[in-house]
This record gives structure tokens, C-alpha cells and sequence, in this order.
């Protein structure tokens, strides 16, 4: 009886760790690529933006989503994969104020969501 009460003690408290642990890494991935974003974003208005900064952002991008993959549906990540390629193409091309609002979305994005996966009452019910 002691080892069941113990067990589910020690299996609770790994459960929370790692909901805390997959919180905090989600929010601080997010929360850098968003500083890259904005970063981009502004080189863009300014149109000094290349696509080699795209591409910076992209290969930072894809250096996140290696370990996201663990904690994030693939759909999530699927969506900012379309829209930083778009951005991406639209820099290639110079068309700056085409860029302008994919990287808009993209900044929303990584502010929205991580807080999908947030224990929340919105999220529970």
C-alpha cells in the first residue's frame, strides 16, 4: 500500500515537472523566435531586408523546430513553415510590403500559440 501511495506521489510529480518544464521551453523557443521576427520585420519596413536574412530566420526557425516537434502537433508548426515561406519568397522577390504581413502573422503566431497549450479554463473546456 505504502509503495502504490509512493508511486503515484513520485508519477504525479513527474507529470507536473514536465507539464512545467514543456511550458516554459515552448514559451522561451516562442519568445526568441519572436525577438528574430521582429527583427526581420523591421529590416523589411525599412526595405533592407534580403533573402539571406530570411533565411537566417529560417535556419534559426528550423534549429527550434527539432525539439518543438516533442511537444507541439505538427499542424502548429506546419503553419508557421507556409507562412515563413511565403515571407521568404516575397523577400526574394523584394516585394517588401507583400513580406510585411506574413511576418505580421508569424509574430502573432508565436504569441498565440503557446498560450493554446496552457492550462487554462479556455483550454480545458
Amino acid at each position: 500500500m505504502v509503495k502504490t501511495i509512493i508511486s503515484i506521489i513520485v508519477t504525479f510529480l513527474l507529470i507536473v515537472g514536465l507539464t512545467v518544464f514543456e511550458l516554459i521551453y515552448v514559451n522561451l523557443s516562442f519568445e526568441d523566435f519572436r525577438a528574430v521576427l521582429c527583427g526581420l520585420y523591421e529590416k523589411t519596413e525599412n526595405s533592407n531586408a534580403t533573402h539571406e536574412d530570411g533565411l537566417t530566420v529560417q535556419k534559426f526557425w528550423e534549429d527550434k523546430k527539432k525539439y518543438l516537434h516533442v511537444w507541439l502537433p505538427h499542424t502548429s508548426i506546419e503553419g508557421v513553415d507556409v507562412h515563413l515561406s511565403e515571407a521568404l519568397g516575397y523577400l526574394y522577390e523584394g516585394r517588401y510590403t507583400d513580406a510585411l504581413p506574413k511576418i505580421e502573422v508569424l509574430i502573432d503566431m508565436t504569441e498565440n500559440i503557446p498560450h493554446v497549450f496552457e492550462l487554462d479554463w479556455g483550454n480545458i473546456f
